[in-house]
C-alpha cells in the first residue's frame, strides 16, 4: 500500500487494471469536480441487476478509496461477477476534496482555521453528503450542505448515474466507525435493507447501528436520498474502528486500520447477496 492514496493514485491503478483486465473491467467518467477533475466510474459484469459502491464522498476519508480499489483488484483476480449482475464502482466521488486533504490542492473557498488533513468538503467547501435533494431544508447550517440541493457538480454526477442505471442497491464507504448505517426514520423500512446489512455484518464484522432518528443527521445524505428516490436499500459503511487514529496515519498499517482480515471479502459478499 502506498504511503498516501488519492485521486492521482486511483487513476494510476485504474489504468493498470484496464490493461490487465480489458475483458472484465470498463472505465468511464460520470462528470467533473468543481476544479475540473473527471470522476471515474468502473463497471464489472454485464448483468441486468446493477449494484453500486462509492468512496471518498468526504475528502479526508481517502482511505476508503484505497480500500475500495484494493477490493476491486482482489475481486478481479479471484472472483467472477455473477452473470445476472453488474457492479459499478465510483472510487473517488470528491476528487478535489481528497487532493486538498492530502495537501496537493487548495480549496476555492478556504474555510476559517483551514487544516488540510481534516478537510472533508469539496473545493467550494460544501459537504457533499449533506447536499443531496432529500429533506434539504432540514440540513443544519453546521453540516455545510450548500445553498441549494444538488448544487455541486459532484452531487449532480452521482444523481445522474443513479437515475440512469437504476441500481438495485447502493453502498457508500466512509471512515470511521467499523459499522453500518442501514435505515433512517424519515424513510422507514425499505424492502431488503436489513437483510443486506446483516449479510455484510456476518461477512465482514461490521456492527449494525440502530436506525438514525434525527433528520439533522441524515438529511441531504446520499444513501438517504437513494432510499427515498428508489425505495431500495442503501447503506453507509464506516471503515476503521480506531476513532483516534489520524486520517493520514491510516496507511502506516493499512490492513490493521481497515481490519482487512475481516473486511477483505466486502465486495465478494455484496455481489453474492440476493
Amino acid at each position: 500500500m502506498k504511503n498516501i492514496y488519492g485521486y492521482t493514485e486511483v487513476l494510476e491503478d485504474l489504468l493498470l487494471l484496464k490493461e490487465k483486465y480489458e475483458d472484465k473491467l470498463w472505465v468511464n467518467t460520470i462528470g467533473s469536480s468543481c476544479q475540473g477533475r473527471l470522476i471515474p466510474c468502473v463497471r464489472m459484469g454485464k448483468g441486468k441487476e446493477k449494484l453500486l459502491v462509492v468512496a471518498s464522498v468526504h475528502g479526508r476519508e481517502h482511505v476508503t478509496s484505497a480500500f475500495l480499489m484494493r477490493s476491486v483488484k482482489d475481486l478481479l483476480e479471484c472472483e467472477e461477477i455473477p452473470s445476472e449482475k453488474s457492479l459499478f464502482v465510483v472510487p473517488v466521488v470528491n476528487p478535489d476534496g481528497v487532493e486538498i486533504a492530502l495537501g496537493r490542492e487548495v480549496p476555492l473557498n478556504k474555510p476559517e482555521g483551514f487544516e488540510p488533513e481534516l478537510f472533508k468538503n469539496n473545493a467550494r467547501n460544501v459537504n457533499l453528503n449533506a447536499n443531496f435533494p432529500y429533506l434539504f431544508r432540514k440540513v443544519p447550517k453546521c453540516r455545510q450542505g450548500g445553498v441549494n440541493p444538488a448544487s455541486e457538480p459532484e452531487t449532480k454526477a452521482l444523481v445522474r448515474l443513479c437515475v440512469k442505471e437504476s441500481f438495485a442497491s447502493a453502498i457508500a464507504l466512509h471512515a470511521r466507525g467499523n459499522c453500518i448505517f442501514w435505515r433512517d426514520f424519515g424513510n422507514g423500512e425499505v424492502e431488503g435493507d436489513f437483510k443486506l446489512a446483516e449479510s455484510l455484518e456476518k461477512a465482514c464484522g461490521f456492527e449494525l447501528v440502530s436506525p438514525t432518528k434525527s433528520s439533522a443527521d441524515y438529511s441531504g445524505g446520499f444513501e438517504n436520498w437513494f432510499r427515498c428516490k428508489f425505495r431500495r436499500p442503501a447503506l453507509c459503511v464506516e471503515l476503521v474502528k480506531d476513532e483516534d487514529i489520524c486520517f493520514s496515519d491510516m496507511y502506516e498499517n493499512f490492513e490493521d486500520a481497515v481490519l482487512w482480515n475481516k473486511t477483505k471479502d466486502f465486495l465478494k459478499a455484496y455481489i453474492k447477496f440476493s
